[in-house]
Order: C-alpha cells, then sequence, then structure tokens
C-alpha cells in the first residue's frame, strides 16, 4: 500500500488524456456551446454586480452532529441568512485539510476528481501555466479582480499562484492593519476581513470580484480548555478531550458567524449591487464518520448566496466546481468555456465524461 501510494503520487498527476480528444472533438464540443441560448431566465437581465466569495475555514453546522450539546446556537446569522436567500449543501473535494482544492474548484470550475489522488493543482499545474478562471472570465466584462486572505500570502503558495489565475490585487495578513487580531491558537480572526472587502470595492469605479479566503476556524482544535469563560459551551462528546475540541471549534464558529453578519450589514447599504456567497470549505478535523452526522455525507458543507439587490430564493445542492457558474448563471453572465459548459450541460448525459475532455484541454 505505501509503495502503491507513493508511486501514484509521483506518477499519476494531472487529467489524464481521453482517446476521444481531437480538434474535431474540441470545435464540436465549442459549437455546441456556442449555439446555445441561455438568456432564457425572465428572473434578471444581464447585470455587473458586484461579486464576493468567502470561502470559511472549516465551517458547517456542528448541529448537524449527533450527540453533541451547545448551551446556545453558534451559528445564528449563517441560519438566518440560509432560511431568506439562495442556499443548500455544497460537495467539497476534501474533508479536514485541502483548503486550496476547495478554492481551486469554486474559481476555475474545474472537478478535482479527475487529478491523481491527494493532488493539488497549486502546487502541480498551476506552477506551469494560466487557467480559464473566474476572474479572467470576468475581466473581459470590466471587473477588477482581488483575491483576500488573512494569513500569510505563502500559504499553499498563493502569492505565485493568484496571478496565474487573473487576480489584479492580492491582499494578504502582512497588508491588513488589524492582522495583529489572534485567536488563541494564532489565527487571524476572519472580523478583520470585513474592513478589507470593502476596500476592494471601494477602490473602482466598475464591478469588483473578491475572493476572500478565511482562516479563523483552522485547526488543530485543542484537547485541554484554553478560552476563559467561553460564551458557548459543550457536553455530550464521547471524551474529555472531544468535549474541550468541540468547544474551542464552535466559539471560533461563532465569532466567525458574528463577521457574517458584520459583513451583511455593511453590504446592505451598499450604493451597488453585491452578490455575497458564503460557504464552508471542508468538515472540521473532529474524525468524523458518516454515522457522526445528520446529513450522512463527509465531503459536504453549506452554502448561503446573499445579494442587496432582490435575487429570488432558490434551494439547490451544488459541486464547488459548479458554485461560480451557478453564480454567474443567476445575474446572466454566460461567458467563458467552462462556465457556460456547467450551466448548459450539467445534469445531461456525458456531462462529466466531456467536462474531464474540456479541463485537459483548457490546462494542458
Amino acid at each position: 500500500g505505501v509503495a502503491y501510494c507513493f508511486t501514484s503520487s509521483i506518477k499519476d498527476r494531472g487529467i489524464s488524456k481521453s482517446k476521444e480528444y481531437s480538434q474535431e472533438y474540441m470545435d464540436s464540443l465549442k459549437q455546441d456551446l456556442d449555439e446555445t441560448d441561455l438568456d432564457t431566465s425572465d428572473e434578471v437581465s444581464v447585470k455587473t454586480p458586484n461579486i464576493i466569495f468567502v470561502q470559511l475555514e472549516s465551517f458547517f453546522d456542528p448541529k448537524l452532529v449527533k450527540g453533541v450539546e451547545f448551551s446556545s446556537n453558534p451559528t445564528p446569522n449563517f441560519d438566518r441568512i440560509r432560511s431568506e436567500y439562495s442556499s443548500g449543501y455544497l460537495s467539497v473535494p476534501c474533508f479536514g485539510a485541502g483548503t486550496a482544492n476547495t478554492e481551486f474548484e469554486v474559481q476555475t470550475g474545474v472537478n478535482l476528481d479527475d487529478f491523481g489522488p491527494g493532488e493539488y493543482p497549486y502546487k502541480s499545474i498551476l506552477k506551469e501555466t494560466t487557467c480559464e478562471s473566474a476572474p479572467y472570465v470576468l475581466k473581459n466584462l470590466g471587473y477588477t479582480a482581488h483575491a483576500v486572505h488573512n494569513n500569510e500570502a505563502n500559504f499553499y503558495g498563493r502569492r505565485s499562484i493568484f496571478p496565474n489565475l487573473g487576480f489584479d490585487t492580492f491582499t494578504s495578513a502582512e497588508y491588513m492593519k488589524d492582522e495583529n487580531q489572534k485567536n488563541p491558537l494564532g489565527w487571524t480572526k476572519d472580523s478583520v476581513l470585513t474592513d478589507e472587502i470593502v476596500k476592494c470595492l471601494d477602490s473602482t469605479e466598475g464591478p469588483d470580484y473578491v475572493y476572500t479566503i478565511s482562516v479563523q476556524g483552522h485547526g488543530d482544535y485543542p484537547s485541554e480548555p484554553v478560552l476563559e469563560n467561553p460564551e458557548i459551551t459543550v457536553s455530550g462528546a464521547p471524551t474529555d478531550e472531544l468535549n474541550n475540541k468541540w468547544e474551542y471549534y464552535v466559539n471560533q464558529i461563532h465569532e466567525m458567524d458574528n463577521f457574517v453578519k458584520e459583513l451583511t450589514d455593511r453590504l446592505a447599504d451598499y450604493p451597488e449591487d453585491v452578490v455575497l456567497v458564503m460557504y464552508g470549505d471542508h468538515l472540521p478535523t473532529m474524525g468524523l464518520t458518516v454515522e457522526d452526522v445528520d446529513n450522512k455525507y463527509l465531503f459536504q458543507t453549506e452554502y448561503v448566496m446573499w445579494d442587496n439587490f432582490g435575487l429570488k430564493k432558490k434551494k439547490e445542492n451544488l459541486a464547488a466546481y459548479q458554485m461560480a457558474a451557478e453564480v454567474m448563471d443567476r445575474v446572466g453572465i454566460h461567458e467563458g468555456n467552462i462556465f457556460k459548459y456547467h450551466q448548459a450541460r450539467r445534469n445531461t448525459k456525458n456531462y462529466q465524461v466531456d467536462l474531464e475532455t474540456l479541463q485537459y484541454d483548457l490546462l494542458y
């Protein structure tokens, strides 16, 4: 097993070239996309609102965990927004770790399942080439693309990878004035992100795309008590060590939930149209099994799609690689080969087969 995994990690890299791949195959696929009329909805006309993604570190609804009880609801603001705006489950490519792979899928529309086992495209193909992405597609419509992350710029190599994804600016923790607001494990608190996101919106006259990666909920979670007078106490876990881990975790995501309210309150009165998508990148490292959670799925978090201009509420489950295409579709944007492909072909025959071939063509 060790030998096989080691060999696979070296040799089984990237997306394989399918036997169907040819110039004619790709020309036919491109023609099908060009001839597909996606402007059929009467819900929206073509818009260019500001589009903000906030990827919340290890964020999910802990009330889904069986047996663990909390003295108060850790996520009341996320729960309220979920009930009032478009939302659903989000299938993500990782569990317990692997933040960069969820953000890769969301930004590019590429399905990580088609890569080698355990591969991080940030550490392989994206070090060599650019890739069609939400920043590149939206920049063709006049957007400016910003990345914001309250951790160091070199984490996952983002400093060198983000230019290949089309970002115009990258604000990391080193450039945030409130970077010293730390939680007990030393991660910068997510409350610093509100001002940084609004700064991005204020920095241009045109529309902005802002991709934000949070860090406050990061593990490993301490098995000994580290919080003085925690706002939320926990009981019901099988061991005292797990109770302590859950107590630390839920108090961190409770503060992240307060950040969710602060951000939406600020954006509610913003003088431009805004779509804000918030979701967890993966479940926390708590040794969870499928029997421990009500939804019976470990590779699943939740998302909400908030806005300040009256989009119709919609309940739909998505994969992370479908998220950007869904957001663009909701506001009448049908651009970019891979995003238009998701909009036109989702839930159709040969969807995954043709997607893998399209991804190979885009990257290799």
